[in-house]
């Protein structure tokens, strides 16, 4: 009995070498203990993937460490507890560490546990808009939720793998990357990887389990690419309403589109061009910068802005202390994705209002995109920012606004610290610094549009390698390295005031599109900064400006811009600042150009809503480009395919091919083509009974299978006398008194069979597209079959009529093929 058994558990294994004689020779083998491993392997790599993901968030806004340690401790806690818990009391667990976890967000977000029973169908809908594309990285605590979302797939996942339960152990930790792949923050690859893993736990865990035996694995590769798919597919669940996407006019180099290409991103991009249309017009008493976006979150290589929009039903929240009020009239030139405004937008009344939401930021989004003509009334706060009262701000900073506004990337450098440091050294108030940040900015690099897009972190390249760059490069730098002096700022995108072309009127092109930084001072609110150098900017925008008017480009003037000079006066030029007075005090001496025009000491305030004047009439502005913005050397031809996609696509052909193998696909195909056409070999006999099992097929399909014990010949004269039953009285006769089937072994000749099958082609036919068994060609293919097979052999030229006589018989069965067109004679054919 017990050698029985060896010998099954023996011929279970999979041998990887040897001889083959015996399991004591130098052969081995895989056993069960090494796919248990595999499975366990692969169930870390599925944890891991998760792990990754999460990473990534907390890379951007804290608690790696945190996320680790948290890891690591469900691991060991879960190995400890293997063997001493119930899986129903790890499960009781495992749903008590994620309550914990959610209680935890829910309170480090601000809103209380209590929300759950107070307020629960606002919750449910914010799970919705998670699972429909909000990623992790845009909630307001992410850190909070990342860490909640670890410890009962981590824990429960280890937990069954180490109990043996593979199939079950896949679905906390497949359950979690599924709903990482709907939010978003999974890619491909990581999707593929984590899938992967899956599949193999199952798939391991089964070889585990039969003791080697690998006859599932077509099965295993089918639901493995099946998995792929449907978790690629949730991607396309249209995520919640976020706004419509700024229009992209001049592709992905366009820095307009850079900047404002999704409603909740704000990327970069390289080499860019500037777009002359005009975007908008403002009727507004006092110029300003009109704003469109504002970003809190930096991922090193992109701006993100978190919270989702809320519908704006009523005033919004105003800024602290005192201000005036500004009114604004936009209207809309062409199509927007963008609502323009004043900073600080207390209200938004009239026409587009409508449609208006707001972010958790106070800036205004349009629901919808905003078409030509479309308008809307702008009510903005006019804050106090005289530098004397600024720098007497203090730092007595809003919890909330030190909470947002001060996050940097983990792994910033020393040396971007370092540098930042040295900078700001002999600044001694937060206004001070972000002067002194400003200032070095604007005179220590220079403005081009014609970069290369930097790897890793922007603001830590553009500081310490890059000598020029564009708007979002300096305002990117400055806010990052006044959060490293912790004084809470914000990226800020929009568009400068443009042209005034009249006392009220301002023109704003793509040209005008802007980034720029604004810096929170307690008791004040948000003030502006524009660290990106005017004067260089100004020279060419303008130019690029003169140069479409020249040129007649379409939609680059309205009728009241078009007889307006491009170049204001001298008075008027923003790079013409005014003097330094005299009675203020200098700068902190930290190296930089004491006269720069961005001095606070130097600077206009037009409107009082920038120390150094961001909000005055500035036609020529950083960069809101829209050309095609490709590098001169760049191939237009090339094609860049994804890794992912190849990956994807690898995937799916491979579990194609396990399903066509499992479903005997392979084999359907070649009966298929097999049944129309036949290869023909050097043996007659060969080919002859190929052409026969051909015919029986054809038969099958019209009558039925030949039974077991029946032979050709009873089978085909079965099939005659079925078929005579079928046909009308007349035919029947006729089909008795003309048919002669030849003696067994007797082929007919080929013109004498061609000559028969004229003339009994309809004659034995049920329909033009069903064989007759009592069509001459049968019995020559039937006689030389016998001949094959029990007599003494068939000749290559009988072989090959039987071959041919078969291939008319299944091609005149083809639909809109007529019976007649194969069977005719033909004098031509060998």
């Amino acid at each position: 009995m017990s050698t029985d058994a060896e010998s099954r558990r023996t011929e279970r294994t999979i041998s990887l070498g040897g001889t083959g004689r015996g399991r004591n020779e130098t052969g081995r083998t895989v056993g069960p203990g090494a796919f248990r491993t595999l499975a366990l392997g692969c169930v870390l790599v599925l944890l891991a993937s998760i792990v990754s993901v999460l990473q990534d968030v907390t890379r951007v806004v804290g608690g790696t460490d945190s996320l680790f340690v948290l890891a690591g401790t469900m691991l060991l806690a879960a190995t400890l507890l293997a063997r001493l818990i119930r899986p129903r009391t790890a499960t009781i667990a495992a749903v008590t560490a994620a309550s914990l976890g959610f209680a935890y967000y829910l309170e480090a977000s601000g809103v209380g546990v209590g929300v759950v029973l107070s307020a629960t169908e606002s919750l449910l809908a914010d799970v919705v808009t998670l699972v429909t594309g909000l990623s992790l990285l845009r909630t307001v605590e992410a850190s909070a939720l990342t860490l909640g979302l670890v410890p009962a797939p981590v824990f429960l996942s280890w937990y069954l793998a180490l109990r043996g339960r593979y199939a079950l152990s896949v679905l906390p930790g497949g359950f979690t990357l599924c709903f990482l792949v709907l939010t978003g923050d999974a890619d491909l690859t990581i999707t593929l990887v984590g899938t992967l893993a899956a599949l193999g736990t199952v798939g391991f865990g089964e070889l585990e389990r039969r003791g080697g035996s690998i006859a599932q694995a077509d099965l295993l590769a089918v639901l493995f690419a099946l998995i792929i798919v449907l978790s690629l597919s949730v991607t396309f669940v249209p995520g919640n309403a976020t706004g419509p996407v700024t229009l992209d006019r001049g592709g992905p180099s366009s820095l307009e589109g850079a900047i404002d290409s999704a409603g909740q991103r704000s990327g970069f991009t390289g080499q860019v061009d500037l777009s002359p249309e005009v975007r908008f017009t403002v009727e507004s008493e006092q110029a300003s910068y009109w704003r469109t976006g504002v970003y809190d979150r930096f991922t090193g290589d992109e701006w993100v802005r978190s919270g989702q929009l809320q519908s704006l039903n009523g005033p919004i929240t105003s800024p602290p202390g005192e201000y005036d009020v500004a009114r604004q009239v936009v209207t809309a030139e062409t199509e927007l994705g963008v609502m323009p405004v004043a900073p600080q937008p207390l209200s938004v009344s009239e026409g587009a209002a409508q449609y208006a939401e707001v972010t958790r930021h106070g800036q205004v989004h349009p629901s919808t995109t905003l078409i030509e003509d479309d308008s809307y009334v702008v009510e903005s706060a006019i804050i106090d920012s005289d530098p004397a009262s600024l720098k007497q701000a203090g730092t007595d900073y809003p919890d909330e606004i030190e909470e947002y506004y001060l996050q940097l990337p983990e792994g910033t450098s020393s040396e971007f610290d370092d540098r930042t440091a040295t900078v700001t050294e002999d600044a001694d108030t937060p206004y001070e610094t972000a002067a002194t940040i400003e200032s070095y900015l604007r005179s220590s690099k220079g403005y081009s549009l014609d970069i290369e897009q930097p790897n890793g972190n922007v603001a830590e390249e553009f500081l310490l390698e890059m000598d020029e760059g564009y708007c979002i490069y300096f305002a990117t730098t400055m806010t990052q390295m006044l959060r490293a002096e912790d004084i809470p700022a914000r990226y800020v995108t929009g568009y400068t005031s443009g042209q005034q072309v009249d006392d009220n009127t301002h023109v704003v092109r793509g040209l005008d599109a802007h980034a720029w930084v604004e810096v929170y001072f307690p008791d004040h609110g948000w003030v502006s900064f524009d660290p990106t150098p005017g004067g260089e900017r100004d020279d060419v925008h303008m130019d690029r400006l003169q140069e479409a008017r020249e040129n007649g480009h379409e939609n680059v003037d309205t009728d009241e811009s078009e007889d307006v000079p491009i170049r204001n006066d001298s008075e008027d030029d923003p790079g013409n600042e005014p003097s330094p007075d005299p009675n203020e005090p200098s700068p902190p001496d930290n190296g930089t150009d004491p006269t720069d025009p961005t001095d606070p000491n130097n600077s206009s305030d037009p409107n009082g809503t920038n120390s150094t004047d961001p909000t005055r009439p500035d036609p020529g502005t950083p960069a809101a480009q829209d050309g095609d913005g490709e590098d001169d050397d760049t191939n237009p031809l090339a094609i860049t395919i994804p890794r992912e996609f190849l990956a994807f696509t690898a995937v799916a052909i491979v579990g194609l091919a396990a399903a066509i193998h499992r479903t005997g696909g392979r084999e359907l195909y070649f009966r298929t083509i097999g049944l129309y056409w036949q290869r023909r070999h050097d043996d007659p006999a060969r080919d002859t009974e190929r052409a026969y099992r051909r015919l029986e097929r054809l038969f099958e399909r019209e009558f039925r299978p030949r039974r077991p014990g029946e032979s050709p010949r009873a089978y085909v004269s079965a099939l005659e006398a079925q078929a005579a039953t079928t046909l009308p009285s007349d035919r029947s006769a006729e089909s008795g008194s003309q048919s002669q089937p030849r003696s067994q072994g007797d082929p007919q000749s080929r013109s004498d069979v061609h000559s028969d099958s004229q003339t009994h082609s309809h004659t034995y036919s049920q329909s033009p597209h069903t064989p007759a068994p009592t069509d001459p060609r049968v019995e020559h293919v039937l006689a030389c079959y016998e001949q094959a097979v029990y007599g003494t052999g068939v000749t290559p030229d009988d072989a090959a009529t039987a071959i041919e006589f078969v291939d008319e018989l299944a091609r005149e069965r083809l639909p809109f093929v007529s019976p007649s067109s194969d069977t005719a004679p033909d004098a031509d054919r060998p």
